[in-house]
């Protein structure tokens, strides 16, 4: 962990002492920083892991830059509930901010779930430009119009989903068959890995070491960072890279906060998140599951590559054509057209 502390500590370094561009210092050069303002933003999320380290630099950024004029009340580690008590607390106004999983937002909009739509995203790359895409931010704007009293603005990524294993590689869809994978909890991705022949086994995530090491599931569904930093290297022995979806949260805002602060304000805040959010998904969260990656075969994981992608796309066409077909939500399917022509375009 020490290991970490100190890699965590180069990235952070490096993301932190990037200038802010012309353009951008010149358009808050004219915001009058001469107002203060306080708010609580709360996370689920481990203070200094790589996911958090998006919101923290954004943080630091906007108190440093504004002159101390904008300060932060940052409460990560669930301190103030889970992510779904802290988005309803936010929801309420009883706190400013939060972050939280597109499950979260997926219980209000639907259409949020294509987001994860298998094998649609599969690139950190290819997640920003779909973050930033016209028909994305239809959703966001569709998702925030249900909910009524907030603003979503900025995004994470805990990390691409790939397959963990405790006692056989899975290099094929063969190998896969029979197999009891513990997924997230999405009728959607249940499906999928359903089609792909396995028995999907929903654990909660704090019980997923228990459930791996006793034999409840065979292998589970997960991204690099939560199988290293929670020691899923001393129960499992294989490890298959796939980016089957991402798995984003996002940061929502009390809408009458946000429509409360200065003049400037609001702009000065999101222009910097911008900035922050294209570093993490050009570099931090790279380098991230990089780390997290070596970190698992120092520790006697196998990491091994699909010998036949496109049987495991084939193989879950199902469920694509059910989210874009006739009776799809035409967000949903243009959302889905946009990321597959940036795909041709790549």
């Amino acid at each position: 962990m020490k290991l970490f502390g100190k890699m965590m500590a180069v990235i952070l370094a490096a993301v932190m002492v990037a200038a802010i561009t012309p353009a951008f210092a010149a358009e808050t050069a004219d915001v009058v920083f001469d107002t203060p303002v306080s708010f609580t933003f709360a996370s689920a999320g481990k203070a200094g892991s790589t996911d958090a380290s998006m919101v923290e630099e954004w943080i630091d950024r906007i108190q440093t830059e504004s002159g101390g004029m904008i300060t932060v009340d940052y409460q990560p580690g669930a301190a103030l509930g889970n992510q779904y008590e802290t988005f309803q607390q936010t929801v309420d106004g009883q706190i400013e901010a939060c972050t939280a999983g597109i499950a979260t937002y997926q219980s209000y909009n639907p259409n949020c779930e294509i987001f994860q739509l298998p094998f649609l995203i599969t690139s950190y790359d290819l997640e920003w430009k779909a973050l930033n895409s016209p028909e994305w931010k239809a959703i966001v704007a569709q998702t925030e119009e249900m909910i009524g009293s907030v603003y979503i603005y900025g995004a994470i990524d805990s990390g691409m989903r790939h397959i963990g294993m405790v006692s056989k590689p899975v290099t094929s869809l063969a190998d896969i068959q029979g197999e009891k994978i513990r997924t997230a909890s999405s009728a959607m991705l249940t499906e999928a890995l359903q089609l792909l022949g396995c028995n999907p086994t929903p654990v909660d995530y704090t019980e997923v070491y228990s459930a791996l090491k006793n034999g409840q599931v065979t292998g589970e569904d997960v991204n690099y960072g939560s199988a290293y930093f929670q020691n899923h290297f001393e129960v499992l022995t294989n490890w298959t890279e796939i980016g089957m979806y991402p798995y984003p949260s996002f940061n929502v805002f009390n809408k009458d906060f946000v429509d409360s602060l200065p003049e400037g304000y609001w702009d000065f805040m999101t222009g910097v998140m911008d900035e922050c959010m294209e570093k993490f998904f050009s570099e931090t969260v790279v380098q991230g599951d990089a780390f997290c990656k070596k970190g698992l075969e120092e520790n006697g994981v196998v990491v091994s590559e699909l010998t036949d992608f496109d049987a495991w796309v084939e193989a879950v066409q199902p469920v694509i054509d059910k989210y874009t077909g006739e009776d799809a939500d035409p967000l949903m399917k243009d959302f889905v057209v946009a990321v597959e022509a940036m795909k041709e375009a790549e």
